[in-house]
C-alpha cells in the first residue's frame, strides 16, 4: 500500500496494482512533497583489545 496525500489535506492508502491508474486520473489533486535526504548511515566499528 502506498500513502498519497490531497491537495485538500486528505490521506489516502492505495494498492499498488491500482497506483498507476490512480495517479493517472488523480494528477491534478496529488500534493506533490519532497522528502528530505538524510546522512547514510555508517556501522560503527569498535575496536577490540
Amino acid at each position: 500500500m502506498f500513502t498519497v496525500q490531497l491537495k485538500n489535506g486528505d490521506t489516502l492508502q492505495v494498492p499498488l496494482d491500482e497506483l498507476e491508474e490512480f495517479l493517472e486520473k488523480n494528477r491534478d489533486r496529488i500534493q506533490v512533497r519532497q522528502k528530505k535526504m538524510e546522512k547514510r548511515r555508517t556501522a560503527v566499528v569498535i575496536p577490540t583489545n
